[in-house]
């Protein structure tokens, strides 16, 4: 397994851990911590400090003032109070990813994209975000684009580029409404990422308008 380099901030794993993630964006957390022992590890700590300061506060509900206080009481606490771990199922891809999917990656329903990229859109019961599987080809490039929303992506096999980085599996990316890049497959195979997306990328290409029927998301 790689090294990962990205993660989720403190604040998503608070939420996470609280159960008050967006549905996607929770399938996209939970898929990361499939692959990565440090937020597993972290999600263990904020479990446990969350549960003590949640009884002795009375409280049953989870605040932004509690969130605060999560994260402060964290770095007090002894590291050798959490020698448990999580272990991860079995197989290639996370758990979460493999019950949505329903099937293998061969039987998903593929739509091209580009003559580098697929898409294949998960049911997930929610509205909000749009869902899908990306594979993109050994060496293949994704059309420059912009977002409109947020985008959450975690690489599930292989990896790729942009301007900015290099990603692998399971790191965790999150892609801000106006950013911009250009995604490039690595030239030893494919690969293939969870996204979330909120709403319709825009693609920085002048002639961008002649694939917009492919462009629109589709939250189910």
């Amino acid at each position: 397994m790689s090294k990962i380099k990205y993660h989720p901030d403190t604040m998503t794993l608070i939420e996470f851990s609280a159960g008050v993630l967006p549905p996607a964006v929770a399938i996209c957390v939970a898929a990361h911590v499939h692959y990565c022992d440090q937020c597993r590890n972290e999600l263990l700590r904020l479990d446990q400090v969350a549960s003590q300061l949640m009884k002795s506060s009375g409280s049953t509900e989870i605040s932004v003032d509690l969130f605060k206080r999560v994260e402060e009481a964290i770095d007090k606490i002894p590291e050798d109070t959490f020698n448990e771990t999580f272990s991860p199922a079995e197989g290639n891809f996370p758990p979460i990813v493999s019950k949505l999917m329903q099937g293998n990656l061969q039987s998903q329903s593929w739509k091209k994209m580009s003559s580098s990229v697929e898409k294949a859109t998960l049911k997930t019961g929610q509205s909000e975000y749009e869902v899908a599987l990306h594979k993109i080809c050994a060496g293949g490039k994704t059309p420059k684009h912009g977002h409109g929303g947020k985008e959450y992506t975690v690489v599930l096999k292989g990896s790729f580029s942009d301007e900015m980085s290099v990603y692998s599996e399971g790191d965790f990316l999150l892609r801000e409404d106006g950013e911009e890049h250009q995604p490039t497959g690595a030239q030893n195979g494919e690969c293939i990422c969870l996204s979330a997306l909120q709403a319709p990328i825009k693609l920085s290409n002048p002639f961008g308008f002649l694939m917009k029927p492919w462009l629109r998301i589709n939250p189910i």
